[in-house]
């Protein structure tokens, strides 16, 4: 998005959470943020040494860049290179995990819901099979969807998908059940679907909220730990994979990971 039109959209937009008028605090830091990248290059070329990595596109430097948009603003978050999230090098370090507990798995069908150019590009590069991209939308250039799809009424054959990615997708959409039960009506037995969802701060129970046309993250649901509970379904086995558990400390800095990002991850019954 051009920089007029951030502005425009996030701080001179009365119904944006940060108008500077309206709420100056948040309009402050989306500001300061925006300034902070602006001088990354600069502070790359002052500042010798390179303590991060993505291990996406290998890129290395000294930090990563901060997310913006009216609703949050994450510092540390973002590659320079790829433009991966450290949700999505939490996925790559755990691709690259189950990877190596399955020696001689070689899934024929992965599908990502939404899925980020990133990850597609990682998966395809680990040696795996192609992975498809659906979306709702086509139109999106970001995420260029092999075939368009609603999530809630998938066009997938049943038992046909090894593995499925769906990163920060159900919470855009008000229908959970009906999302999570094709899902599972498409993995093969014995497939595995990976679920990742945000939080909500000083949420304590996951709950469905009305959509907010004027926010940039336009959710219908606000979720909370108990994220595990809603999806569970007869036939999956459902684990939680929190980064600060299993990824080394080391790891989690060096690559800009969050230690309570999480992703779930669900296998059907054989």
């Amino acid at each position: 998005m051009p920089a007029s039109d951030f502005v425009r959209d996030t701080l001179l937009n009365p119904r944006s959470p940060a108008c500077w008028w309206k709420h100056p605090v948040q309009a402050a830091r989306v500001v300061f943020g925006a300034l902070d990248n602006a001088l990354l290059p600069l502070g790359d070329k002052l500042v010798p040494g390179k303590s991060r990595e993505c291990p996406v596109c290998d890129w290395s430097g000294r930090r990563f860049r901060t997310f913006l948009s009216a609703d949050e603003v994450i510092h540390g978050c973002i590659c320079p290179e790829c433009g991966s999230f450290d949700r999505h090098r939490q996925l790559v370090l755990g691709v690259r995990e189950e990877l190596a507990v399955r020696p001689g798995w070689n899934p024929e069908v992965i599908v990502g819901y939404s899925l980020s150019t990133a990850l597609r590009f990682l998966l395809e590069h680990e040696g795996l099979t192609r992975c498809f991209r659906s979306d709702i939308d086509a139109s999106d250039q970001r995420f260029s969807p092999d075939f368009v799809s609603d999530l809630r009424y998938s066009a997938l054959l049943d038992d046909s998908v090894d593995w499925v990615f769906c990163s920060h997708v159900l919470e855009h959409i008000p229908d959970l059940d009906l999302c999570l039960d094709e899902i599972h009506r498409v993995l093969k037995p014995g497939g595995i679907a990976w679920l990742q969802v945000p939080f909500e701060p000083g949420v304590a129970h996951s709950r469905r909220i009305e959509i907010d046309p004027h926010r940039a993250h336009a959710h219908a649901w606000q979720f909370a730990p108990d994220f595990g509970n809603l999806i569970q379904r007869e036939g999956w086995e459902i684990t939680e994979v929190i980064a600060g558990e299993t990824v080394p400390a080391g790891e989690l800095d060096r690559y800009g990971i969050h230690p309570q990002e999480r992703f779930w991850r669900a296998r059907k019954a054989d």
